[in-house]
């Protein structure tokens, strides 16, 4: 199933079209492989707990109430999996204990390079907690948005939010750590003397040790500025490619363990969910900026409230879904649209229609300077409704492509005669008409 979007998909699935679970499977299974050994710390636990997913998704399709959101459903399932597997173990393996292999290449020099990106990202991830870790996983390895991350972690829209910053900011910091102490301790006697007796692990007390010393070390303080740029290494880890899976071959006995499925979603309900966001976080201020390099990611939301929840799904066409559990009446001509009838949600009829969510995007953006000084400044954005426009304002405005929720635009200058920090803002209107302007933002000039 070639150029098929995620809704196809899930409307394959759900009519047992054949071709529907093996286009997710070719489409996902690589990711989700690399996220359960993230949790679990074991690759044949990993692929278990993936056939298994893909088992439940098969089975389960019906419960899920927007077909465009079927990846982050996907991710759900994987992670209540991984989640009911290390409940069984009553231990949970640390992050670097299971490197994620990297996709088979002709290439070899690339798949060395992979690998060594990725030790080192594992390695810092050892310095973070196991909720920062997990969150920094889903966001720069799986470039999931904070609404994504909070769906399938099972969390309040807000909480993912903060979190993620939390998550960001403590990779940045554990991988400066982890580079110093790998690259400077031969030069700075006092950073020596803190690894003295280290063992080559990065815990959350040594990376904070080692960042409190850099604060006040001019040997230190040097090489974090001149030689060591984080943010490179998560843009190489973010774009390595995954794993090749085998072909999918779903067991005949049922998972252990049927998930309880949320009734406004159809996602999972997760084992071990995150503890819920404090009243404080909850009247925090509509706009909350997360840094993270030399880019920016701005987090807007329209107003604090938590999202609607998602109708039960429905094609585009407007015409029911087909069921994931076969019907015994006849089967539909060739020409007709399968039905669809998710589990039966019960609704209080109003007379009033329902609120949008609150408008939500983020907006990223990073910077790269070329052999001949030229700058080339790329900005993401990731809306949580379907945008009808989106432009930057760096100060001159340039307009975005626009794809659904998303939108990016490159943009170049002459490095040498622009600032050395590049001022922007990104402004968004949503297909409904709603109009967000973002915070004004920075990025480093890479040229400068």
């Amino acid at each position: 199933m070639a150029a098929v979007d995620d809704r196809e998909l899930a409307v394959a699935i759900a009519a047992n079209d054949p071709r529907g679970l093996d286009g997710a499977y070719r489409r996902y299974a690589g990711p989700l492989l690399s996220y359960s050994r993230s949790l679990i710390g074991d690759g044949d636990a990993a692929a278990d707990a993936v056939q298994d997913t893909f088992l439940l998704a098969s089975r389960n399709i019906g419960q899920l109430r927007d077909p465009d959101r079927l990846r982050p459903w996907l991710y759900a399932i994987a992670r209540h999996e991984a989640l009911r597997q290390l409940k069984q173990r009553a231990r949970h393996e640390p992050l670097e204990t299971a490197p994620e292999p990297v996709q088979d290449t002709l290439d070899l020099a690339s798949a060395v390079h992979s690998e060594e990106i990725a030790s080192v990202v594992h390695a810092a991830k050892s310095g973070l907690s196991d909720g920062a870790r997990e969150i920094a996983e889903l966001a720069i390895r799986h470039n999931m948005s904070a609404p994504e991350i909070a769906a399938v972690m099972d969390v309040p829209l807000n909480h993912a939010h903060a979190q993620l910053s939390k998550a960001r900011e403590q990779l940045l910091i554990s991988l400066e750590a982890l580079m110093l102490a790998r690259g400077n301790r031969d030069a700075c006697p006092g950073l020596a003397e803190i690894l003295k007796d280290w063992d080559g692990e990065l815990t959350p007390l040594l990376r904070k040790r080692i960042n409190r010393h850099a604060e006040g070390c001019e040997s230190c303080g040097e090489a974090r500025k001149t030689r060591l740029n984080p943010a490179v290494l998560l843009s190489g880890y973010a774009a390595m490619p995954f794993a090749i899976v085998p072909e999918l071959e779903l067991k005949s006995a049922t998972p252990a363990a049927e998930p309880k499925w949320h009734r406004d979603t159809g996602f999972p309900v997760q084992s071990q969910p995150s503890k819920k966001p404090s009243v404080a976080l909850a009247a925090a201020a509509a706009a909350i900026v997360l840094f993270l390099g030399g880019g920016a990611t701005a987090v807007m939301l329209s107003k604090m409230d938590e999202p609607a929840a998602q109708p039960p799904m429905t094609p585009r066409s407007g015409s029911p879904m087909p069921s994931a559990s076969p019907s015994p009446s006849p089967s539909p001509s060739p020409s007709s649209e399968p039905s669809f009838s998710p589990s039966p949600v019960v609704t209080k009829t109003s007379s009033k229609p329902a609120a949008p969510p609150p408008l939500v995007f983020t907006a990223t953006g990073s910077a790269t300077c070329n052999a001949s000084g030229q700058i080339a400044f790329v900005v993401n954005v990731s809306a949580n409704v379907v945008l009808d426009t989106a432009s930057l304002k760096w100060p001159a405005t340039a307009a975005m492509t626009v794809n659904q929720k998303n939108a990016v635009v490159t943009v170049s200058a002459n490095g040498s005669s622009s600032p050395a920090t590049l001022a922007w803002h990104v402004e968004v209107t949503a297909r409904d008409g709603r109009f967000l302007r973002g915070p004004d933002q920075t990025t480093d000039n890479p040229c400068y």
